[in-house]
């Protein structure tokens, strides 16, 4: 697998893979309802816990010089890496701004961490977290990013918390005779690295205990009808899904990079409309885009050329709005179906979650899952939930 530097939502893979991409993400459904029916997983996949840590941390030993280093996802720059041996080396890539003072913290204590090779993982605190009183009982509280977590001081985790300068909760571990040809695989065992002094490694393992998560009978139902609902209008989209991966034209005009942005910006207003609505807003997006780039060409020749561009386009789109209603219906039942699953994965209690906002704090679920088959990881999120909080909410780590 491929350096984890960045992780897709399940439904946005038919936009990268097209109608190849809808049948992948159908097959992790069925993998997923499989492993919440039996409650042992699915054959060749397994969960893990997604932690709204921030920001990423990679470290581990250099395999070619047998040293210790830190950095963020910049260790994997094709140019110019990133790479912390020394607070020196952090102070030559990072002269201004609070991530010097983060990595040189995870330089001091993460090397006291027996780790095998390299580790990625997010970083939760670099202090020890505040007690407050939560639900009548004094709790740790961080807030690594946009969710505030939320542990019970005298339990088994609050001990850990207790004792410690700095969190941090592994999830990818790689290999590979350079940094550079390094390769990702999902899943860090991080029981050796509990009860070291000033760091609390957290896992990010999800276990389904004693069934709690698995789906009832009528739940399954749902779940396949929702599924086989994805398939069809997925099916009658598939001409749209494969021709727009075949469009050519600068990368970031390219259609399946123009609707994630766009259904990005639907997600900052709250509510996602019908898929008759996703393909009028996705029209009227692309109309403005164009004509946004038209205006800073500085020649009539560069002006009539992105004009011409905005017509083609435009006409597709109109020419093919039944097929991209179905395509669209598609992507909301994948949504759907996905947060059938997040449902069911977020009854497994454990570290409290919470939102803050002016009113104070309010429950939310985790930031969501991470699911790996055969290899693939994908992320399943609420996006609604938390995608929306996280364009809106302030991030405390970068202060």
């Amino acid at each position: 697998m491929a350096k984890n530097t960045h992780l897709e939502h399940l439904e946005d893979d038919i936009f990268n893979q097209g109608y190849a991409g809808a049948t992948n993400a159908v097959k992790f459904l069925e993998s997923l309802r499989d492993m919440l029916t039996t409650g042992k997983g699915g054959k060749n996949t397994k969960v893990t816990v997604k932690w709204d840590g921030a920001p990423a941390i990679i470290c581990g030993t250099d395999p070619q010089t047998g040293e210790f280093f830190v950095g963020t996802k910049s260790v994997f720059n094709k140019t110019s890496p990133k790479i912390c041996y020394t607070d020196e080396f952090i102070d030559f890539h990072y002269p201004n701004g609070a991530i010097a003072g983060i990595l040189k913290q995870c330089l001091k204590e993460l090397k006291k961490l027996p780790i095998k090779g390299v580790v990625q993982g997010d970083l939760l605190y670099t202090k020890r977290p505040n007690v407050i009183a939560m639900r009548g009982q004094p709790c740790y509280n961080f807030k690594p990013n946009t969710i505030t977590y939320v542990i019970p001081k005298h339990s088994e985790l609050g001990a850990k918390v207790a004792k410690s300068k700095l969190g941090i909760v592994f999830h990818t571990s790689y290999s590979g005779s350079t940094i550079g040809d390094m390769s990702a695989g999902f899943g860090v065992d991080v029981s050796g690295m509990q009860g070291v002094k000033d760091v609390a490694v957290f896992s990010s393992t999800f276990q389904n205990t004693n069934g709690i998560a698995n789906l009832n009978p009528g739940e399954i139902t749902r779940l396949n009808s929702t599924i086989s609902k994805a398939e069809r209008s997925l099916v009658k989209g598939k001409k749209f899904l494969d021709e727009i991966q075949k469009a050519g034209g600068p990368q970031t005009f390219s259609p399946p990079a123009l609707f994630k942005i766009y259904f990005n910006q639907v997600i900052r207003g709250g509510n996602v409309p019908s898929a008759e609505g996703i393909a009028a807003g996705y029209i009227n997006f692309v109309t403005a885009k164009y004509d946004d780039e038209i205006k800073k060409k500085k020649t009539e020749k560069s002006q009539q050329e992105w004009q011409r561009r905005k017509v083609d386009a435009l006409a597709y789109l109109n020419n093919n709005k039944s097929v991209m209603i179905h395509t669209f219906t598609g992507f909301k039942d994948l949504i759907s179906a996905k947060e059938q699953v997040i449902n069911k994965l977020t009854k497994i209690e454990g570290v409290g979650t919470f939102l803050e906002d002016e009113k104070g704090y309010r429950v939310t679920s985790p930031e969501g899952f991470v699911a790996i088959m055969d290899g693939q990881a994908i992320k399943l999120v609420d996006r609604l939930e938390f995608s929306r909080a996280n364009f809106t909410v302030a991030k405390d780590w970068g202060k």
